[in-house]
């Protein structure tokens, strides 16, 4: 009798099938890769202690000190290898030869016989190591060479290295051990995050031949990095289980749900993954990246706060109530823990240099003094670097302070912006009627450890005044009143040019009092700003200055579409200004796309004081900052709004442990971490590139997750236009009384 193909013991089988045969392509890509490294061409994850690259002749290439450690990637086969080291007697004519000795994991190989000629090949022969870990450590030492015109101590220089194996050879335990481990989490991870055997499958099949191809393709940027790789998914499969542990998901047909009440906790524990995978890059030889001293105390706060609610439900609570007490609890505790990382967060933000403000604060200072706020030479140069690019309205708010001690204006700056958060979050507990003792209480506290918050405050931007005016825009639609709404948006829009963006959610929602509301805010405002700075820098501005900001950048801190494809063609250590017009068009197109995607799930009839509409609301905020061509990290700090709108959109619901899942994913991509947590600054390859784009990711999945909630009525709307239909009924209100 045939088995059913969808039946648990063939999708089982089918699953594993899958995984074992992308796992064995991977070994097969790791055991035939070529182990070289060419010495000063993108060699910075293999070389320690030795001096930046020179040009030698035609090739780039670096001198040792007298020690210096060259990292060779370890090959997958245990077997005898020839290494070959070519090295390049580059001392002044008359000089010593350098006593050059080499040493491989510790055993010394002996020296070599350095010779006047400028570059010979040395090959030397290495026993077969099965021996543990990405890298082989080769030691060169030199007797350095120290002259007057360059102190630096000068050994030999390392143009190229190699190991070839000799003969077949078995895989070694380690890349045995390593490849399987990745497979197991790469398996584990979605099915601990509530998929199917066969949806599981194929997703870990799919990241293990990505890996694959990856490997194949670009060896040195890929196979070093697969310890992170694992450490990376085996972080997923902890944050998964914790959260299922503290918050139980129900079977639910064939998969599993999760209650709405329980979804903070997801959202909680996710964004303490972070400092784990810090720890792990740490160790792994990644310099900065260690999380902050402040971070590692919450983060231990959190361990004993839980250990000691354990300790209390032993010695209280019969076996059958403890975990429930623990669970009571756990809520509470990431709520204070959130609060308490917030806080820390924004001490530190008041040591930084703040330099966002001091482009504003002199540009306003030039003006007070007879001269201009905007230098044009410098907009068309980049406008991406130290620019003063904002409507003036934004820089008249500057100029009572100009002639004023400019490091105390900047504490005021902080304090009110701190002072501004606190009233934003007084401000959303108000609107939803939300009571601090209760879930959704405690949720939102979760919610506002977000790290873009604290940077808005490090680099003295204003993105926390546009949380709050946007925020009371939202309050104000739910109360009808459109016109204040309209005046608010147009306020936001004189800070930063992207709020412009909601006028299609007026016009979609057909909100003529939102745009006219907008219209007289834009007249009132600028009325201001003219008579206060006068014309002439309104006419710069509007005709010389705005239509040369334009254009997208693939420097790290920007995560919007333009960025990530920017940063397929350019490194993200760029900061300059992108010049690849069919790649310019493609983000272009692509985020005109997610625009009108928006504008199609606001098209449906939402009761202005459901979670729904607010949601309608959210999508927009979030498009302002994924679809422009150029946002920086605090930017995000608009997000809060749509995340914490989900939570309670999802109360009084159960949803998906997958989508739950995801939701916490996105939220901890975003509120964990800014451009340099995980990126020391320097380009490693494939990986590194892929991976700074991690908070692009984070918004991507969350537009992904706000059109899983509202496609379903605008699909349902769009079938009703095709049958010649008018229009949907409202939906019934929701309402928060049980958590109120």
């Amino acid at each position: 009798m045939l088995m059913p193909i969808n039946s648990l013991p063939y999708m089982r089988t089918l699953s594993t099938l899958a995984v074992a045969v992308a796992a064995l392509l991977l070994l097969a890509a790791w055991f035939t890769a070529p182990i070289a490294v060419d010495v000063g061409e993108r060699d910075l994850r293999f070389t320690a202690d030795f001096h930046d690259p020179e040009t030698f002749a035609t090739s780039l290439a670096r001198w040792t000190s007298d020690r210096s450690l060259l990292l060779l990637p370890r090959s997958a086969r245990v077997a005898q290898q020839v290494l070959t080291l070519r090295l390049i007697n580059a001392r002044p004519q008359g000089a010593a030869l350098p006593d050059v000795r080499v040493a491989v994991d510790g055993r010394d190989l002996g020296s070599l016989p350095i010779g006047p000629s400028e570059a010979r090949r040395y090959m030397l022969l290495l026993p077969a190591s099965a021996a543990p870990g990405w890298a082989q450590q080769v030691q060169i030492s030199a007797t350095p060479l120290i002259s007057p015109s360059d102190p630096r101590p000068l050994g030999v220089v390392v143009d190229w290295a190699s190991a070839a194996p000799l003969g077949g050879g078995l895989p070694s335990p380690w890349a045995l051990g390593l490849i399987a481990l990745l497979a197991a989490l790469a398996y584990a991870l979605p099915r601990r995050a509530g998929l199917g055997h066969g949806l599981a499958g194929g997703v870990a099949a799919a990241a293990l031949l990505a890996l694959a191809a990856a490997a194949w393709q670009r060896p040195n940027e890929v196979l070093p990095f697969l310890p992170r790789v694992a450490a990376l998914l085996g972080i997923g499969v902890l944050g998964v289980s914790l959260a299922r542990a503290l918050a139980p998901p129900e079977r639910a047909g064939r998969g599993w749900s999760v209650a709405g009440r329980d979804l903070p906790l997801y959202l909680a524990v996710a964004p303490w993954m972070g400092p784990l995978f810090q720890w792990f890059e740490t160790w792994d030889g990644a310099e900065g990246v260690t999380p902050p001293p402040a971070t590692a105390v919450v983060l231990a706060g959190v361990a004993l706060a839980f250990a000691g609610v354990g300790v209390w439900a032993f010695a209280t609570r019969p076996a059958g109530q403890r975990l429930a007490l623990v669970r009571r609890w756990a809520l509470p505790i990431f709520a204070v823990a959130g609060l308490c990382h917030l806080g820390t967060m924004l001490q530190f933000s008041l040591t930084r240099s703040g330099p966002d403000f001091w482009i504003l604060f002199k540009g306003a200072r030039d003006w007070a003094r007879g001269g201009s706020l905007y230098n044009l030479q410098d907009v068309v140069t980049n406008h991406f670097g130290s620019v003063f690019k904002v409507p003036p309205f934004y820089g008249m708010l500057f100029v009572p302070f100009v002639f004023q001690d400019g490091t105390l204006v900047l504490l005021g700056h902080r304090i009110l912006n701190i002072v501004i958060l606190a009233a934003t979050m007084v401000v959303w507990y108000r609107i939803w009627g939300i009571r601090v003792a209760s879930v959704l209480g405690g949720a939102m506290l979760v919610l506002f450890n977000f790290r873009p918050l604290a940077d808005t405050v490090a680099f003295g931007q204003i993105d926390l005044v546009l949380l709050l005016t946007l925020t009371m825009a939202l309050w104000a639609l739910r109360g009808e009143r459109d016109l204040l709404a309209g005046v608010l948006v147009a306020l936001g829009t004189l800070f930063k040019i992207y709020p412009v963006l909601l006028l299609a959610f007026f016009v979609v929602k057909r909100s003529w009092k939102g745009l006219l509301g907008f219209a007289l805010g834009m007249l009132l405002f600028n009325g201001l700003a003219v008579a206060v700075m006068g014309w002439e820098m309104h006419r710069i501005y509007l005709f010389e200055v705005f239509p040369k900001i334009g254009g997208t950048t693939s420097w790290v801190e920007n995560q919007t579409v333009s960025g990530m494809v920017a940063r397929l063609v350019e490194p993200p250590n760029k900061s300059l200004i992108f010049h690849q017009p069919l790649f310019s068009l493609a983000a272009t197109l692509i985020s005109g796309l997610i625009g009108l995607v928006a504008c199609l799930l606001s098209l449906p009839h939402a009761e202005r004081r459901s979670p729904e509409f607010a949601l309608q609301y959210g999508q927009f905020l979030l498009a302002m900052v994924l679809v422009v061509p150029a946002a920086w990290m605090h930017y995000e700090t608009l997000l809060v709004i749509p995340f914490a709108t989900l939570v309670i959109y999802f109360l009084p619901r159960r949803l998906p442990l997958p989508q739950a899942a995801l939701l916490a994913l996105s939220f901890g991509l975003i509120s964990y971490g800014n451009q340099w947590s995980y990126y020391t600054g320097k380009v490693m390859g494939v990986l590194t590139v892929a991976g700074v784009s991690y908070k692009g990711y984070g918004m991507l999945l969350l537009g992904a997750l706000l059109a899983s909630v509202l496609a379903p009525r605008a699909l349902a709307l769009l079938r009703a236009w095709r049958a010649g239909r008018a229009g949907l009924a409202a939906p019934p209100r929701h309402t928060l009384a049980a958590d109120r």
